[in-house]
């Protein structure tokens, strides 16, 4: 049941990153970087997928390393960063 709940989100927040994109008020990005979180820390695809973009675009890589140092950064990321690191799969 768990899974179905999360996919119904990730299919949300996809939705509203597509209604975000088309409105000046609403950051679509947003969205779409919650998706990508609950998609990889839910589903080995999603660990896959993200695992494979950020072996294929470095800069995406070092981009959530930065990230997931910064102070200001959720504890989530640290997690997201371990499940999907290249260097580690």
């Amino acid at each position: 049941m768990r899974k179905t709940w999360m996919g119904l989100a990730i299919a949300g927040l996809l939705i509203l990153t597509v209604v975000g994109s088309m409105l000046p008020v609403l950051q679509g990005w947003i969205f779409f970087v919650l998706a990508l979180y609950l998609f990889a820390s839910e589903f080995e695809t999603g660990r896959d997928w993200v695992t494979r973009a950020r072996r294929r675009w470095p800069a995406l890589s070092r981009w959530i390393a930065a990230a997931r140092d910064h102070r200001w950064a959720p504890k989530q990321l640290r997690h997201f960063d371990e499940l999907t690191d290249p260097n580690v799969r």
